[in-house]
C-alpha cells in the first residue's frame, strides 16, 4: 500500500491564511472601511448643505417680504376698483362682468359729451335707472366711448350710439337689467339704455329721444339721464340720419371724441 497524502486543511481564522493573501484580505477590508466613511462623510455633508440651503431660503423670503416696495395702484384706477373722475384711467372696450358701483348717491353728476357735429352736456339720473347710469359713467370714465359713432339715427326719432363695434350687435361683454319708467316718460333730450328688445339685455348703447315720434316709445327703456344744453348739436345729428334700414347707417356719421365729468355734492 502506497502512503496517503497528507490531509489539506481547511483555514478556520486569518491566522491559518497565508500571510500575502492576509495581507490583501486586510488591506480590501480597510480600503471597504474607508470608502463607507467616505460615503458617510459625503452624507453628513450634503444633508448639512440642504439645511443650510433651506435656511438661506426662507431668510431670503422674509427679507424680500419685509423690504419689497408697496404694490402700486394702477394709473387712474381708485382702492374700490373704480375709475378716476380725472378721466386719466386706462382705455378699456371690453369688461367681463358687470363693473362696481362708483356712483355717489350725494353728488350730481353732470357730463360734457364732445363730438365731430359739437358739444352736448347732460345731466346723470341714476335715481330712474341706477345700473344704467352708473354702467355709462363708469365705462365713460374707461373712454369706452370715445370714437364711437352714432350708428343709428332717425330723423325726428332717436339717435342711437354706444357700440364698441358701430354696429347694433357692439357689447361691453356685460349685460342688465334695470328700472323702467311709466308710460310717457320720454322727452326730447330723454337719454336711455337701449336693448335687444327683451328684460335684462341692457349693455352700452344708448339713445337720446330727437323728436315726437321718439316721445311715444313704450316703457321698456331705462332712463338715465337728461341733455340740458346743446341741443342745435342733437339737432344736427338727427338731421343726418335715415329712414332706410332703421337708420342704419345714417347719411353723414358723427362720433364721440370725448366724455368728461363735472361732480358737485347735491344740495
Amino acid at each position: 500500500m502506497g502512503t496517503p497524502p497528507p490531509e489539506r486543511r481547511t483555514p478556520t481564522s486569518l491566522a491559518d491564511v497565508p500571510s500575502a493573501k492576509r495581507a490583501r484580505i486586510k488591506a480590501n477590508q480597510q480600503r471597504l472601511r474607508a470608502e463607507r466613511a467616505a460615503r458617510a462623510r459625503r452624507t453628513r455633508l450634503l444633508r448639512r448643505g440642504l439645511v443650510v440651503l433651506v435656511v438661506l431660503v426662507v431668510l431670503v423670503a422674509i427679507i424680500y417680504e419685509l423690504t419689497k416696495p408697496a404694490a402700486q395702484p394702477t394709473r387712474g384706477i381708485l382702492a374700490n376698483g373704480c375709475p378716476s373722475p380725472r378721466g386719466d384711467a386706462p382705455r378699456r372696450t371690453h369688461f367681463s362682468a358687470y363693473p362696481p358701483s362708483c356712483l355717489n348717491p350725494a353728488d350730481t353728476y353732470r357730463a360734457t359729451v364732445v363730438t365731430t357735429a359739437g358739444t352736448f352736456t347732460m345731466r346723470l339720473l341714476p335715481d330712474l335707472g341706477p345700473k344704467s347710469a352708473n354702467a355709462f359713467y363708469v365705462l365713460s370714465l374707461f373712454h369706452f366711448y370715445d370714437g364711437t359713432t352714432f350708428f343709428r339715427v332717425i330723423p325726428g326719432f332717436v339717435i342711437q350710439g354706444g357700440s364698441p363695434t358701430n354696429r347694433d350687435t357692439g357689447s361691453p361683454g356685460f349685460s342688465y337689467a334695470d328700472r323702467t319708467p311709466p308710460a310717457g316718460s320720454y322727452h326730447y333730450g330723454t337719454v336711455a339704455m337701449a336693448n335687444a328688445g327683451t328684460p335684462g339685455t341692457n349693455g352700452s348703447q344708448f339713445f337720446i329721444v330727437s323728436g315726437p315720434a321718439g316721445e311715444q316709445l313704450p316703457p321698456d327703456y331705462s332712463i338715465f339721464g337728461q341733455v340740458t344744453s346743446g341741443f342745435s348739436v342733437i339737432a344736427r345729428i338727427n338731421a343726418a340720419g335715415s329712414t332706410l334700414n332703421n337708420g342704419i347707417p345714417p347719411h353723414h356719421t358723427y362720433r364721440i371724441l370725448a366724455i368728461r365729468w363735472q361732480i358737485t355734492p347735491r344740495r
